[in-house]
């Protein structure tokens, strides 16, 4: 059978075709699909929290909200706090999990020997303070004195750098646990308790009380908040996905420090209660000044080793510690920005 002839024109090409898809065959083979950057489908990640999706993850909730992570091959869930269960066991027991969690509870992890490491901040510091009434005239850990005040379970530890440079200690001052209340507070049974500037602190400004907030960070405790965690083997597996899910945070970070109002309207979108647009505003104003305590501007995401390596002295200096740590062991500088 006679074949039908190719018209002149689409013959003239055919050469150049059948080059460009040699090449685009080759360029597939170059890179294996396990491997594959953004251009490839979306990789399952999930980012776990350690608190209600509020403003304190405004940055990661607005980065997600427009797109960001997918376009950076990361399909991103952002699962909120479990009820009864840990967020670093969570985190080391499922694949390609990455988790945020306060310093504090990072530390003893590791000391009981959790296959975790920190690759990042979202804080530079910590919200922790001490909320005191105004009329109580508490401004520095010396005025504590003789006063009674109230910690939560993961501040007592704490307390104790914030005391011990002032030459206090727990017979000059009355520290007792309590649960997460400020009640107790307003009821004068404490003189000053423990809280977060981001939390009980806007509740009770927006309720009309006068108060004096006394940050840990700023009396002795070296901490951060919000920190970027992951377990080792996710580290092994997929080190480019842990990179590009920070540079897509910090960016996240910088858009809701710049765009507050669209950052809250993200938070919202996300279907959280008990809260309104005004309480989560002035949240993230509260927070803001976090992301770049310590390096200024531009510096989101980033550790001082410096500050780590005061946490884990003051961390092995406690009677409690499983065993002592070190800095190599738990933090990754090298994927800072």
């Amino acid at each position: 059978m006679k074949l039908p002839r190719l018209h002149l024109r689409t013959a003239a090409l055919l050469p150049s075709l059948l080059l460009a898809l040699a090449a685009s065959l080759r360029g597939l083979g170059a890179q294996p699909a396990s491997k594959a950057g953004p251009a490839s489908a979306p990789v399952p990640v999930t980012f776990q929290l350690d608190w209600k999706p509020n403003a304190q993850f405004a940055g990661i909730l607005l980065a997600k909200e427009r797109g960001w992570y997918r376009e950076a091959g990361i399909d991103l869930s952002v699962r909120p706090i479990p009820p009864d269960e840990s967020v670093v066991r969570s985190v080391v027991t499922n694949r390609l999990w990455l988790g945020c969690a306060e310093s504090g509870v990072l530390l003893p992890a590791r000391a009981r020997g959790e296959p975790i490491r920190v690759v990042g901040t979202m804080l530079q510091g910590s919200p922790m303070c001490l909320i005191s009434l105004r009329s109580a005239r508490l401004r520095r850990p010396s005025d504590l004195r003789g006063r009674r005040i109230g910690v939560h379970a993961d501040g007592n530890d704490a307390i104790d750098f914030v005391l011990r440079p002032a030459g206090l200690d727990r017979t000059s001052v009355r520290v007792e646990v309590m649960p997460y209340d400020t009640t107790p507070l307003l009821e004068g049974r404490f003189d000053a308790v423990q809280g977060y500037s981001v939390d009980e602190a806007i509740e009770l400004r927006l309720a009309g009380h006068d108060i004096d907030l006394m940050f840990f960070h700023d009396h002795g405790y070296a901490a951060y908040a919000q920190v970027y965690f992951t377990s080792e083997a996710m580290l092994a597996e997929r080190p480019d996905l842990v990179r590009r899910f920070l540079e897509v945070s910090a960016r996240g970070w910088k858009a809701a420090a710049r765009e507050r109002d669209a950052a809250v309207s993200a938070i919202l979108a996300g279907g959280i209660r008990d809260t309104d647009r005004v309480h989560q505003r002035k949240a993230l104003d509260a927070l803001v000044p976090l992301l770049t305590r310590e390096g200024g501007r531009n510096s989101h995401g980033r550790m001082r080793k410096a500050t780590w390596d005061k946490a884990v002295d003051d961390f092995n200096s406690l009677p409690t510690a499983a065993r002592r740590i070190t800095v190599d062991e738990l933090v990754r500088f090298e994927f800072q920005r």
